[in-house]
């Protein structure tokens, strides 16, 4: 709760300080064109396409149809152009829909299922009930029904535990029962008992016992009690007796401590021109903000005690044994063997879950090593952890998910060792500030979800497109608006130039994708080989060529190719060639990358559980063979930032960072 509402008030304060984009004010000057209306609109800094058809709630598509031959990547000030006039009715269709397109941007919609209140809903999601309110003021928590529709806010999914919930469920309830006590009366809060109502009130703890018809052990948080022997009551006070699902009351005090720091904060984010970063597109705050705020702590054990240890593994799936499991597994054991030599002293339990929900509920019901367990690593499948995550935050578990991209599920205690998507491309921006040329070439069949992605990342910087045809040698043509062809462009003239260049490859078969960087490194070799010094030169590619067969491996290292990957072994490498050798001899074959992730799995967190999480889970990098770990929390989950860029370069080599 006292989370949540710090980053209301953090949220409203920084966007007061933030400095917002100069809004674009339409055109006074209309004209008539073939009997349709346009403004004419003067192009100033800093406008764009994008920009322009947001301002006059138009689309890009509507400008270009006005201007024939626009060019949107080369916008220049002063420039005059055609923008529709939409007429209103028209205006309000498109905003309604634009803000259905927010709305299932910003909101999940969750259908009411039978038996389901609005704490159960919020509990499922781990967000605040009170944020369920505002986003939906029609409902009333006491009247809701089968199948009626609520939204869910996205930016808010996970950032409630289960303790959170309940405590302001606690003070809902303790709240509409306030408003009914009378003088003389008092409502229990969370953590008050027998003796310290009594002191409180100058009673006896038999004068308050007897005075509400209680045992001792009947009092509980929520309750409304007599606590004065003259008051006048309605009743006794047993037959008032209301309860709370809650264990802890929020503090208030706290809250205004907490706040009296913002000013200073927000001074300091200023100095440093941080303020703009810690508000995102939709909203939503930085967690990192926030982490010490959460009701979540995890143990720190000394080094001298045993760590219990749990690894959920779905080793058999239907009935077949699985055996990129049973080389996680092995990993995990090779990293045990190294914390043993290191001094620690863990208890490995291992469960196979048979990726089966019905074992997962038996192993959490049942097993007495799941119960006592200090760390879970696994389940590995999404759908799986919600049956292991509340036992964990209700007992400060934390549970690392090791292969997984998680989606859907929110929690405090959840670490996602996988690569999250979200920052695939970070390594990629230093190829397309600008300070490059940006050159997207485009065959019959493209990758557009790749292709968006990347055009997202160049933004409204230059970038020249292509489209390949097949046997035009070093022709390729103008990519019109419509993605058909244009002229001729000889790609000669563009490569023997010596300023540095970006190739966005967004073709998706093996066959277009191999003649392109067939194509272009014959063009490069042919300038190279004349003694012209060209600039440098890289072609970005998708990680999805690695599956496809007919793309010749050399292609890659002759044009530069730069890929992006989640996880990178490379087995020249000391560490890695040492575990290989000792893998190799215990197991007799070569480790695949599920042996490794186990190994780094084990590593990281066993160690964690020594060293302490609060303190270093997100301030250091962890590298226990190859491929590095950061983590951060981000949307109720601290998920892995770190991908690997794999740079094939003309000496036949690999470079990694």
């Amino acid at each position: 709760m006292r989370k949540m509402f710090l980053r209301s008030v953090m949220a409203a304060l920084l966007t007061m300080v933030s400095i917002a984009a100069t809004a674009i004010e339409p055109s006074g000057e209309i004209v008539v064109v073939n009997g349709k209306h346009y403004y004419v609109h003067t192009i100033e800094q800093g406008h764009t396409l994008y920009s322009l058809a947001k301002a006059y709630n138009v689309t890009e598509r509507d400008i270009e149809a006005a201007n024939v031959g626009l060019n949107a990547s080369a916008l220049r000030v002063g420039d005059k152009i055609y923008i529709p006039v939409v007429e209103p009715s028209k205006r309000e269709s498109r905003k309604q829909k634009s803000e259905e397109r927010a709305d299932k941007s910003n909101y999940r919609l969750h259908i009411v299922e039978k038996g389901q209140t609005l704490y159960s809903i919020a509990k499922s999601y781990k967000i605040s009930v009170a944020v369920i309110e505002e986003d939906n003021p029609e409902v009333k928590a006491s009247e809701l029904s089968i199948g009626q529709q609520l939204k869910i806010r996205r930016s808010q999914m996970g950032f409630a535990t289960n303790k959170q919930i309940e405590r302001e469920q606690a003070e809902r309830l303790s709240s509409s029962v306030a408003a009914d006590a009378k003088d003389g009366e008092h409502v229990v809060q969370p953590g008050e008992t027998v003796y310290s109502l009594s002191r409180r009130y100058g009673l006896s703890e038999e004068e308050f016992l007897q005075l509400n018809n209680l045992a001792a052990n009947e009092l509980k948080a929520g309750m409304v009690v007599r606590v004065s022997k003259d008051a006048v009551v309605d009743g006794v006070a047993s037959d008032r007796k209301r309860t709370s699902e809650g264990r802890e009351q929020h503090d208030s005090r706290e809250v205004d401590d907490a706040m009296a720091d913002v000013p200073q904060l927000i001074d300091s984010l200023l100095e440093r021109g941080e303020a703009d970063a810690l508000i995102y597109g939709n909203g939503e705050m930085l967690d990192s903000l926030f982490t010490h705020t959460s009701d979540i702590e995890f143990i720190h054990l000394g080094r001298n005690n045993t760590l219990k240890a749990v690894l959920m593994l779905p080793f058999h799936m239907r009935g077949k044994v699985n055996p990129n499991y049973v080389d996680f597994y092995r990993g995990v054991l090779l990293a045990m063997e190294d914390l043993k030599k290191e001094g620690y002293d863990i208890d490995l339990t291992v469960f196979d879950t048979e990726n089966s929900a019905a074992r997962i509920k038996d192993i959490m019901s049942y097993e007495d090593a799941m119960l006592d367990a200090q760390l879970i690593i696994g389940p590995v499948h999404e759908d799986e952890l919600r049956y292991v995550l509340n036992h964990a935050e209700d007992n400060n578990i934390p549970v690392v998910s090791p292969l997984a991209d998680i989606d859907g599920i929110r929690s405090p205690v959840l670490f996602q060792m996988q690569s999250d998507d979200d920052y695939r491309y970070d390594k990629f921006h230093h190829l397309l500030d600008g300070s490059s040329e940006i050159i997207t070439i485009y065959a019959a069949s493209n990758d557009y979800a790749y292709a968006k992605e990347m055009m997202e990342l160049v933004g409204d910087k230059p970038n020249l497109r292509l489209n390949f045809s097949f046997n035009r040698e070093s022709y390729f043509h103008y990519r019109n608006n419509d993605g058909s062809n244009g002229s001729l462009y000889d790609l000669k003239s563009l490569i023997r130039t010596d300023s540095k260049k970006t190739f966005i490859v967004v073709a998706d078969k093996d066959t277009d994708i191999d003649r392109i960087l067939t194509t272009l490194a014959s063009v490069r070799s042919s300038i190279v080989d004349r003694g012209v010094n060209i600039g440098e030169y890289k072609v970005l590619g998708n990680r999805k060529w690695a599956r496809l067969n007919n793309i010749d491996r050399q292609s890659f290292f002759k044009n530069n190719v730069a890929f992006l990957v989640p996880y990178h072994a490379k087995r020249n490498e000391d560490s890695v060639r040492l575990f290989d050798s000792r893998y190799v001899k215990a197991y007799r074959m070569l480790p695949s990358m599920f042996s490794y992730r186990g190994y780094d799995a084990a590593m990281i967190f066993c160690r964690m559980m020594y060293s302490g999480f609060e303190d270093n889970i997100t301030r250091e990098s962890f590298c226990p063979l190859a491929t590095t770990y950061r983590f951060k929390q981000e949307n109720g989950v601290y998920v892995n930032t770190e991908w690997t860029m794999e740079q094939y370069t003309g000496r036949f080599t690999i470079e990694i960072n």
